[in-house]
């Protein structure tokens, strides 16, 4: 989880990596392209960051890993990024927001992924800076979550190559989009299945798997959500780093934020009705047993009374000189008992 107590006191504007210790080393993946060429390689120095040549229409800085600040503190001096933007870069524990500045637009995501044969949910910030001709994206792991942005580069006859660096950060926003619908799917999917075991009768472990997926949905709702202010922000406001022709797709893109918005609030009440519908099983449960233990402490209650009272043996009770008055009062209990189950059924209670 993030430290947010390791930034107390320091100067605004000062890198501190919040989130898990990471050991790894970052690597740092460099794509330059225009429409008939593109090149993609890894940085063997932080000079291969540095801004590209006039020849190359975009060039993509991808670093795997925001907890080396020294790359950082580089990249912000080489183009000139300000030292909030860096201060929020390795903060992991960012809400999605957009900052538009007069030379750079930088934008925070979070990316949600299930790995594992029991499909767990993970997530890590993601940070784009888009500036003249450069796109610069930062991650926490070094997970390949934009291969398939890759793919489309490499394919010359593509509209990613022919279009700046502002349809390229479209590009990348839109694959995270892409994947919430996934991650739903896969809730919805899970919703359903627990579903059908409440009705057949909840087991001890479903509770616990039911707040498990609401903690899941709650995560992504909290990180959606803002997310729509971004993107609209984006077409908003007028600045010459974000052309006409990309508003267009980011609009479209609006509109998938809204239903991925839609469906994790479907989802959300879902798993609060289905908490319902557990605790009124429960409930139910506890009902029928305490049903028959009342059924069976009435039926008792006579029975219990009478031999009290015989089994006092005061002298002049006429029972101790009948031969048959035990079996007698075994009879008169055995029939008070027959009545009060045949008026129970009766009445429908058992």
């Amino acid at each position: 989880m993030p430290d947010g107590t390791s930034k107390v006191g320091l100067p605004p504007g000062t890198p501190v990596h919040t989130g898990i210790e990471r050991t790894e080393k970052v690597t740092i993946e460099i794509v330059e392209y225009n429409e008939g060429e593109m090149s993609e390689y890894d940085a063997d120095s932080m000079q291969d960051c540095d801004p590209p040549h006039e020849s190359v229409n975009v060039k993509w800085v991808h670093v795997n890993g925001v907890h080396d600040l020294e790359i950082l503190r580089y990249l912000g001096e080489t183009y000139d990024i300000h030292p909030l933007i860096l201060e929020d870069i390795p903060s992991v524990g960012q809400r999605p927001k957009v900052e538009v500045l007069q030379n750079k637009v930088y934008l925070v995501l979070r990316f949600f992924d299930s790995i594992g044969e029991d499909r767990r949910v993970v997530s890590e910030q993601v940070s784009i800076i888009l500036g003249n001709n450069v796109l610069l994206s930062f991650q926490e792991s070094s997970q390949n979550i934009f291969e398939a942005i890759m793919n489309r580069l490499r394919r010359p006859t593509g509209r990613i190559r022919k279009d700046g660096p502002d349809y390229l950060g479209y590009a990348l926003v839109d694959v995270v989009v892409d994947n919430y619908f996934r991650i739903l799917e896969e809730v919805g999917e899970r919703i359903e299945q627990l579903e059908d075991e409440l009705i057949e009768g909840a087991s001890a472990d479903v509770l616990g798997r039911i707040y498990k997926l609401k903690r899941t949905v709650l995560a992504l709702r909290r990180y959606i959500w803002p997310l729509r202010e971004v993107i609209f922000a984006l077409n908003r406001d007028d600045t010459e780093l974000v052309a006409e022709t990309t508003k267009v797709y980011l609009r479209d893109l609006y509109d998938h934020v809204i239903r991925v918005t839609d469906l994790a609030e479907t989802y959300r009440e879902g798993i609060t009705g289905m908490l319902d519908i557990y605790l009124s099983s429960m409930s139910n449960k506890m009902n029928e047993v305490m049903k028959v233990l009342t059924v069976i402490s009435t039926i008792f209650i006579p029975l219990t009374l009478m031999a009290s009272i015989y089994g006092m043996n005061w002298p002049w009770m006429p029972e101790l000189e009948f031969i048959y008055g035990y079996p007698v009062f075994l009879m008169a209990m055995l029939l008070i008992t027959l009545v009060l189950v045949l008026y129970f059924r009766r009445r429908g209670w058992i």
